[in-house]
C-alpha cells in the first residue's frame, strides 16, 4: 500500500491535525530563520560601526605620525642650522663670537686707584697667554664697571672716568705684554651696569670689575682686517 493509499483512508481529522501540524511547524521555522536573520544583520551593523571606527581612528593616528614626522624633521633642520654650542677655556664664559672674563675690583685695584696691583700680573699675565691662544686675532674689548657711590676724595670727576681710566690700565697692561694694539678697545661704564643691584656692600664689591670680551673683530666691531 502506498502513501497516497493510506492518506485516503486516514480519517479526515487526522489529516486535519497532521496539516495543521505541518504549519506551525513551518511558521515556527520561518519565524526562528527572520530571528536569526536579524541577528545576523545586527551583528554586521556592528561589525560595520566598529570597522567605520577602527578606520577613522587609524586615520586620525596616521595624520599625528604625518605632524610629528614633520616636527622631526622640522627641529632636525633647526638644529641643523645651528652653530656648534660655544666653549671657553676655564675661567671664562662662552658670548657669541668668543669669551669673556670678569675681574673683581679687589684682584687687580686698590679702592678707588687705578694703579694695578703687584698680584694682579699672574692674573692679567694668564689672560695674555689665553688671548694670544684660543683667542688669537679676536678683539679685545675692556670694560671698566663700579657701584653707586659718588666719588669724593679720590680726585676723578665721577664712576665713568674711574672706570675708564682703569679700563685703560688693563689695556696698557695687555699691550706692554704682546697683545697688538689694533685689536684693543678701552671703555668705562661706571655705575650703569651693575651685575646685582647696588643695595649692600657685598653686592657693590661684585659691581666693581673689569671685563674683557674677546671676540670677532667684525661680529662687534666692524673693523675689516
Amino acid at each position: 500500500m502506498n502513501h497516497s493509499m493510506i492518506l485516503r483512508t486516514l480519517p479526515v481529522w487526522l489529516l486535519a491535525a497532521v496539516a495543521s501540524g505541518c504549519a506551525t511547524q513551518a511558521k515556527n521555522d520561518m519565524s526562528a530563520l527572520e530571528d536569526r536573520n536579524r541577528n545576523l544583520a545586527a551583528q554586521l551593523n556592528k561589525t560595520r560601526s566598529d570597522l567605520d571606527a577602527a578606520s577613522r581612528e587609524r586615520a586620525a593616528l596616521d595624520q599625528r605620525l604625518s605632524a610629528a614626522i614633520r616636527d622631526v624633521d622640522s627641529l632636525r633642520a633647526e638644529l641643523a642650522g645651528r652653530p656648534e654650542p660655544q666653549t671657553a677655556p676655564a675661567g671664562w664664559t662662552a658670548v657669541p663670537g668668543g669669551g669673556m672674563i670678569a675681574i673683581e675690583e679687589n684682584i687687580i685695584f686698590a679702592p678707588g686707584k687705578v694703579v694695578l696691583r703687584d698680584e694682579a700680573r699672574k692674573t692679567l699675565d694668564a689672560i695674555v697667554s689665553t688671548l694670544e691662544g684660543e683667542y688669537g686675532g679676536k678683539d679685545i674689548m675692556v670694560f671698566g664697571h663700579t657701584d653707586d657711590r659718588p666719588i669724593k676724595k679720590s680726585g676723578w670727576a665721577d664712576n665713568w672716568q674711574l672706570s675708564t681710566e682703569r679700563s685703560l690700565a688693563v689695556v696698557r697692561y695687555l699691550r706692554e705684554h704682546g697683545i697688538s694694539a689694533e685689536r684693543l678697545v678701552a671703555a668705562g661704564c661706571g655705575e650703569n651696569r651693575p651685575r646685582v643691584p647696588n643695595n649692600s656692600e657685598p653686592n657693590r664689591l661684585s659691581n666693581r670689575r673689569v671685563e674683557i670680551f674677546a671676540i670677532d673683530a667684525q661680529a662687534r666691531t666692524g673693523r675689516q682686517r
